[in-house]
């Protein structure tokens, strides 16, 4: 009984020494070929003396980087919508040439028939140049919509960008996501400054680190986001302009024409005010970031003074709707879908 248990145990001892000791394998033993030759054992190098290391996985700087090309990615997504919408536009011409053609022929017969019925001939020709001037001028705008629609958006394009200090905002919004890559590394400095014993530690002292860098990067896609709805409802807004235009023909409609008057200002707003809070307020917030990654933001005071400005940067951007709303009379997007899904957040 006992020679079975110890051939059993040679069985399973032999191959789990060959497997489990390559370097004692026959296979690395010198080979004798039929006619003598001595082929010396092959020294075929260890998997891990080859191939990337862990360190060069993460480069400084490169997250801020993977930031700028997602905004940029992101803006060039709807960098052509308003030119489309204007193109869209001509779709419906023939319903706009209706409108505008009747309501001219009414405020002419209108204008003619209270230029006849006043007694005091001043009153009258004051009151008839003065309504055929203002069909004059939304005929005008009526007639070249297709070119006044860009560029009415591009001035609040060049306005944000003034304030913005003459970039456009797709470059400014990216600097919210430089400093938080300046964040992340940071928490990197921290892993490869501590033996992997200490990692436990050093995780609880960067907590307030990453929830910072993941507070700004969503405060910048939160920036994105409104400023790519606020184009996206001002191209919506390009499509019906030309019916507005054609409803402002008369006195009697021309209030249809306001309410999307406000509702185009306060589209083109949401860019303008977006660049007002990241000259006001982030700049403030991204120099702060660099002050204390000069003085080491491993500190976990430098982190939680970090993580507060991040978070107070987060909630001040879900104004821009309310602030945009100001200069439009209120009406336009508000991002409800964003704020439901920031609200167990706040």
């Amino acid at each position: 009984m006992l020679r079975y248990l110890n051939r059993l145990f040679l069985t399973v001892l032999v191959p789990l020494c060959v497997f489990a000791c390559p370097g004692f394998a026959l296979a690395d033993e010198p080979t004798t070929l039929p006619d003598g030759t001595v082929v010396p054992a092959s020294n075929t190098p260890s998997p891990s003396s080859s191939g990337a290391t862990a360190a060069s996985l993460v480069k400084p700087g490169e997250l801020g980087q993977a930031n700028a090309n997602a905004m940029a990615k992101l803006n060039a997504m709807f960098a052509a919508v308003v030119s489309a919408a204007a193109d869209a536009s001509q779709s419906i011409s023939q319903e706009s040439d209706r409108f505008a053609s009747g309501l001219a022929v009414i405020t002419i017969v209108l204008a003619a028939i209270r230029f006849a019925a006043t007694k005091d001939p001043v009153m009258a020709w004051v009151a008839l140049f003065e309504e055929l001037g203002m069909l004059g001028i939304f005929a005008s705008f009526y007639i070249g919509y297709a070119t006044w629609v860009p560029s009415f958006y591009k001035w609040f394009v060049t306005l944000s960008s003034e304030i913005a200090g003459g970039t456009n905002m797709g470059s400014s919004v990216s600097i919210i996501g430089n400093a938080a890559s300046q964040l992340f590394d940071s928490v990197i400095k921290a892993f490869k400054g501590a033996a992997w014993t200490e990692y436990i530690s050093v995780l609880i002292g960067v907590i307030p680190l990453l929830l910072a860098w993941l507070v700004l990067s969503i405060t910048a896609v939160v920036f994105v986001f409104y400023i790519n709805v606020g184009q996206l409802q001002f191209a919506c807004g390009a499509v019906m302009g030309q019916i507005a235009f054609a409803l402002g023909f008369s006195s009697f409609t021309r209030s249809y024409f306001k309410s999307w008057l406000d509702f185009m200002i306060t589209a083109g707003m949401y860019m303008v005010v977006a660049a007002i809070m990241m000259k006001l307020v982030t700049g403030s917030l991204v120099n702060a970031v660099q002050l204390a990654t000069t003085a080491g933001l491993t500190t976990s005071l430098s982190a939680g003074y970090v993580f507060d400005l991040a978070f107070f940067v987060f909630l001040v951007s879900f104004e821009i709707p309310k602030i945009a709303g100001m200069f439009g009379g209120g009406t336009g997007a508000t991002g409800g879908a964003l704020a439901k899904l920031a609200k167990p957040l706040l």
